[in-house]
């Protein structure tokens, strides 16, 4: 048995922080997918179509930011991710950033533009870089 290794006490560090970052960031997407309208008010006019339109592209980019989330706790709970080091840092601070942001978003109330920048930067790109990686690892994977 003897004592573990630096590399496994990093990993037993940074996968509950990974899980808890991706869980966090995605109940605060599905608060904000539910609980939409006063921020679609808070940046529409008073005007129905401008409120039609503002609801339609917030609705777009949560459902976005939902898919992408999504995709990446699948990747992640499959096994295909879970053990790559800078990948899954990468992940919990663009998670642990994006659901600070997405709080400040309803708190806030900021415009309804800005959710695009969250949804690029702290759901977008953890997102690719998770396919990268579960790319490269089934296709570097030897199956027996």
């Amino acid at each position: 048995q003897g004592a573990p290794n630096g590399i496994s006490m990093v990993f037993h560090a940074i996968i509950p922080a990974r899980f808890l970052s991706l869980m966090a960031h995605m109940v605060i997407n599905i608060m904000l997918f539910w609980g939409r309208e006063q921020n679609v008010l808070s940046c529409a006019s008073i005007a129905r179509a401008d409120y039609s339109a503002k609801d339609a592209q917030l609705l777009a980019a949560l459902s976005c930011s939902l898919l992408c989330t999504a995709a990446e706790l699948l990747g992640f709970l499959s096994g295909l991710s879970m053990f790559t080091a800078l990948p899954a840092l990468f992940s919990i601070a663009a998670h642990v950033s994006g659901t600070i942001t997405s709080s400040l978003f309803v708190v806030d109330s900021w415009s309804c533009d800005a959710y695009w920048y969250i949804l690029g930067i702290c759901s977008i790109l953890p997102f690719l870089l998770e396919i990268g990686v579960v790319v490269l690892t089934l296709k570097c994977k030897v199956f027996v």
